[in-house]
């Protein structure tokens, strides 16, 4: 089944919508602010001094963790419905042939005071915390047989993508909502992070600056939308998943073999010409684990990857997003595309996750 993505929506430290957001990524604004509720040492002037970070001002204060995430995905998916001139909730047919699969954090390791092993039994309790408060915030007539949740982190996204075709024939669907929201910028999640030495600190100089956002796409068949016309339509080339045996907590050197492999794939699938010198969206953060990722991937595709291609690298104006950054990935590539300033006709994806699910894909303009 060929996929086509007809409708986006974002929300972010730099925009209140996906053409904003984009657009101010593109011009590299920055709206970085001191988060004062949260210090560490400066080991130099002896004094406790607050993390800089890249939080949504006006939605989420006063929120922790899922209260966080109901508030940007409730904000995203509204983006989505407008900038897709998607029907409301009175259009019962349309909905009722839609599937919605929520891209979330893992929920089994030490962020929220699990293992990681208790991936697959913790789904339930963020069922009942988040996915159900989600359905009924956003108040749309999708079956719940056809909702689904993935625990992926960053590269659920990129899954969804490639998961989509079969999701939908087998359960007899035109369409699929998918939705990542997550937020690094909560006291507790800080903690966890800082525990791990993955935040940027005067000291720590390549950590991760702590971000958020909620980041939304409409998946569908490209049967559905040439009878629908929708006003956007960006074609899914090819798309790879696989598993990093060597992620961030294995506490070994990752070697990008799978994110290689997974790019290398997607290349071929969309029958790219070598070297390609085109656009690549990545999650680059400031982690020395990503940078040694992506540095070896070049290694290991340096026949099939040129030398001056042009990186994107939303994270520089939205510090790390966590489980939304895939997703806002997407966002950034189709918005690339539709205003022209991707080199090419196609633009790559890549996303990680630092519990080793990694992901490619390539986007072109549905003439």
């Amino acid at each position: 089944m060929d996929i086509v993505i007809t409708s986006l929506g974002m929300v972010s430290s730099v925009g209140r919508d996906v053409v904003t957001t984009c657009a101010a990524i593109r011009a590299g604004i920055v709206c970085a602010q001191p988060l004062t509720y949260f210090d560490v040492l400066d080991e130099t002037s002896q004094e406790m001094e607050p993390i800089t970070g890249h939080p949504v001002r006006g939605l989420t204060e006063g929120f922790t963790i899922i209260g966080r995430w109901l508030r940007l995905a409730r904000a995203c998916v509204a983006d989505l419905l407008h900038q897709g001139a998607l029907p409301d909730a009175t259009d019962a047919a349309f909905w009722r042939l839609t599937g919605l699969r929520v891209v979330t954090p893992y929920h089994g390791d030490e962020r929220f005071g699990g293992e990681a092993s208790d991936a697959d039994a913790s789904k339930a309790p963020v069922r009942l915390a988040y996915l159900q408060p989600l359905l009924e915030a956003l108040r749309l007539p999708i079956d719940e047989r056809n909702v689904d949740i993935l625990c992926q982190g960053p590269a659920g996204a990129v899954q969804s993508i490639h998961e989509a075709g079969r999701w939908m024939e087998t359960r007899g669907l035109d369409r699929v909502l998918v939705i990542a929201a997550d937020s690094y910028c909560d006291p507790l999640t800080m903690e966890w992070l800082a525990g791990d030495r993955r935040l940027k600190t005067p000291e720590h100089p390549y950590g991760l600056m702590p971000g958020e956002a909620g980041a939304c796409f409409l998946l569908e068949s490209a049967a559905s939308a040439r009878r629908r016309q929708p006003p956007m339509c960006f074609a899914v080339a090819s798309s790879a998943v696989r598993m990093e045996q060597n992620h961030f907590f294995s506490r070994k050197p990752n070697t990008g073999v799978a994110l290689a492999e997974a790019l290398e794939e997607t290349l071929a699938g969309a029958m790219l010409q070598a070297p390609f010198a085109g656009s690549i969206v990545s999650d680059l953060n400031g982690e020395n684990w990503r940078a040694n990722e992506w540095g070896y991937v070049r290694i290991r595709l340096d026949s099939r990857l040129a030398e001056r291609l042009q990186l994107m690298l939303p994270a520089s104006s939205l510090g790390d997003t966590g489980a939304a950054s895939g997703a806002g990935s997407v966002c950034v590539a189709a918005r690339a595309l539709a205003r022209a300033y991707a080199r090419g006709a196609q633009i790559l994806v890549v996303s990680s996750s630092e519990r080793g699910h990694v992901g490619a894909m390539c986007l072109s303009m549905k003439g």
